[in-house]
């Protein structure tokens, strides 16, 4: 007899969702050697299908299906990251830019403190020169996400390089067979288009996407165009499971930048405004993997294999004209990377109530970075430093739930990591890591579950500050969380956790210096709460609220720029039936409240609110999508350095406010028909 596990999608069916009331049962991907519990029914000659659920780990964890996808504002892939309890997401660089993220008190910068990967792909980008850890989502098409996992903190045993504060696995597909057109635009001057197709009698990770999207956008410096392409095919191979795609992007887009809030005070320049040479980029990405997965009733592995190509080039000043009165200080970082890597996942259950997870990941970086100075019109006038380096990494996790007793689960686990770098040819450099974990299930199938937690966290060395030869540093962070998550009523769903952070080198971006700059250990306490409630089956209503303090460890001083009270409700209809119509609809809000900045200075409250609602009649969709609903002007950024924009007056070494604008008020109308 052979006992496959599924290839099944990571969504459930839409009109029949089998979420709880919190929405936070977590699927399994295609092929997941860690997709629950298998039964050890072995009927002689009988072929079974297993569609099973990973048991939570966190009370704070969660997973949005294609369903909730759908229903989500999200302008482009990063946006679903969103969902993630205690995470806002800054776009101060244009549409285009990697988002700066904040989460649990982090300022996760581009980012190094956050990990993601796209099934068994780690997308965070080894040096770039921009950020370390530069996470940029904007080459997946939304249309083929299939499933977002969100588990913020650091317990998940195959979470890697870049685990601090939070981790994040995308998963591709197409839901349904056929094929869709999509054309529209906005009141941003926008305009898009897209195509998707999956054949009738393949799999979900059989499809083939393209879509096009351009606008000038609200404001200055604020125009972009992106083009993406994706193309998967799924099937057997021999006895085994196999699927294999390939996404390409390229995307050019321009940065307002910050602007000085005295100089808005006084009118010199508008809200939505940008300073000349503001900035800007040009990105391009293509990334490609190849899997192949099967198992019995006690045994599943999965083994993947990637391959890719990055180059990034970035135009930016945060300072005007404080240092170079000539020239003005403009910068133009240049990065260039290819990357290669292999995965492999699996569990054996040798007992009942034992189940061994294992995995091994390699990743080969090979990169190029440099950084040139440009002027306003963004003529580069001097080449300043310029990198080559061979980043390497080794690694893998062991992982063993156990369940002890109905009401008891535990899961011991280690990870462990040897990175190597060597720079313009010098001496090896070489750092390890090595991350404990600990997850403690209490009553994990009765409406009433408990969670303990605890895990090591790691963000590799950057190429820069490798050196020559020799221990290059590890930036580590032991996190605690203890939590419950609670559903009384089929229709209702609470949860909480109290947390606690550790982090032995904390990264701030040094705005003068525009580099980011290791800042010395720091200690974050927080609490994360939520209510999900369904008033009907395809009708959902969520609230989360995060707060948290984080210190350096030395001084007690609070560090800067993380928001430290973070408030986020919505209300989603799910493929909600009304007569001949369909209706899928979003409205999400947030309220991010002051965060701490230098000098003692503290950032304004922040409150804005978007929509996304699609109306489906047949095989014709029409969609609008709304930004900023009530038309807030509120700050996305806000920072405190000196600048000098005013070359009539002279330079000063008093620092000043300065912001960067939040999501300016557009709306974006589509229609779509499927074939």
């Amino acid at each position: 007899m052979i006992l496959w596990l599924a290839v099944f999608s990571r969504s459930v069916t839409a009109a029949e969702p089998d979420e709880g009331p919190a929405g936070e049962d977590t699927p399994a991907t295609p092929g997941d050697p860690e997709g629950g519990e298998l039964s050890e029914d072995d009927d002689a000659g009988e072929e079974i299908v297993i569609e099973a659920s990973r048991p939570k780990e966190a009370a704070t964890e969660r997973t949005l299906d294609r369903v909730a996808v759908e229903a989500m504002p999200a302008r482009s892939t990063d946006d679903l990251l969103r969902a993630m309890p205690g995470l806002h997401q800054s776009a101060h660089g244009g549409h285009g830019k990697a988002y700066q993220y904040f989460l649990r008190g982090f300022d996760a910068v581009h980012g190094a403190d956050l990990a993601v990967d796209l099934e068994d792909v780690p997308l965070s980008e080894l040096s770039n020169v921009h950020a370390h850890g530069y996470l940029d989502l904007h080459f997946i098409p939304t249309a083929l996400v299939r499933s977002v996992e969100l588990h913020p903190g650091t317990w998940q045993p195959d979470a890697g390089d870049f685990a601090v504060a939070g981790s994040a696995s995308f998963s591709l597909g197409m839901e349904e067979p056929g094929g869709s057109v999509l054309i529209g635009g906005g009141t941003d001057m926008s305009g898009e288009a897209a195509l998707a197709w999956r054949p009738a009698s393949a799999a979900g990770g059989t499809f083939l996407a393209a879509d096009v999207d351009l606008g000038r956008g609200v404001g200055m410096s604020r125009d972009w165009r992106q083009a993406r392409v994706g193309a998967g095919v799924e099937g057997t191979l021999g006895s085994a499971q196999a699927r294999a795609w390939v996404l390409a992007y390229d995307g050019v887009f321009s940065s307002p930048g910050v602007l000085r809030e005295d100089d808005l005070a006084a009118g010199e320049v508008g809200f939505y405004d940008a300073y000349p040479g503001s900035g800007g980029g040009h990105s391009t990405r293509v990334l490609g993997a190849a899997s192949l997965w099967g198992g019995d009733a006690r045994r599943v592995g999965r083994v993947t294999a990637w391959a890719g190509y990055r180059a990034l080039s970035l135009q930016q000043n945060f300072t005007g004209w404080y240092f170079d009165e000539e020239h003005g200080d403009g910068t133009l970082q240049r990065y260039e990377a290819g990357t290669f890597g292999l995965t492999a996942r699996g569990f054996w259950i040798p007992w009942k109530r034992v189940k061994v997870s294992s995995g091994f990941q390699a990743r080969l970086d090979l990169l190029d970075q440099s950084e040139a100075g440009v002027d306003a019109a963004g003529v580069v006038w001097e080449e300043r430093d310029a990198l080559s380096a061979t980043q390497s990494e080794i690694g893998g996790w062991l992982a063993i739930p156990v369940s002890l007793a109905p009401w008891l689960a535990v899961e011991p686990a280690l990870r462990a990591e040897v990175f190597l770098i060597q720079v313009d040819g010098a001496d090896l450099a070489w750092a390890p890591a090595l991350a404990p974990k600990l997850a403690v299930r209490l009553f994990p199938e009765a409406r009433v579950s408990g969670f303990l937690n605890f895990g090591r966290g790691f963000r590799s060395p950057d190429a820069r500050a490798a050196g020559d030869g020799g221990r290059a540093p590890v930036a580590l962070a032991d996190s605690f969380e203890a939590g419950a998550s609670a559903s009384p009523t089929d229709w209702l769903g609470l949860r909480a956790a109290g947390f606690a952070t550790l982090v032995t080198d904390e990264i701030v971006f040094d705005h003068v210096a525009a580099r980011y700059v290791a800042t010395g250990s720091t200690r974050r306490l927080g609490v994360d709460a939520g209510v999900s409630v369904r008033p009907a089956r395809l009708v959902r209503v969520d609230a989360d609220v995060t707060w948290a303090n984080g210190v350096y460890v030395a001084t007690g001083a609070a560090i800067p720029y993380a928001p430290r009270l973070l408030v986020v409700g919505g209300a989603y209809a799910e493929r909600l039936r009304l007569g001949p119509v369909t209706l899928t609809a979003g409205l999400r809000g947030v309220v991010l409240g002051p965060r701490p900045l230098p000098g003692g200075f503290t950032s304004h409250t922040a409150v804005t609110a978007d929509l996304t609602t699609t109306v489906t009649r047949g095989p014709w969709g029409l969609s609008v999508e709304v930004d900023n609903v009530f038309g807030t002007q509120w700050r996305d950024g806000e920072f405190v350095f000196p600048s000098r924009w005013n070359l009539d007056e002279p330079a000063a070494e008093l620092p000043v406010r300065h912001f960067t604008a939040g999501t300016p008020t557009a709306a974006r109308l589509s229609v779509s028909r499927r074939f």
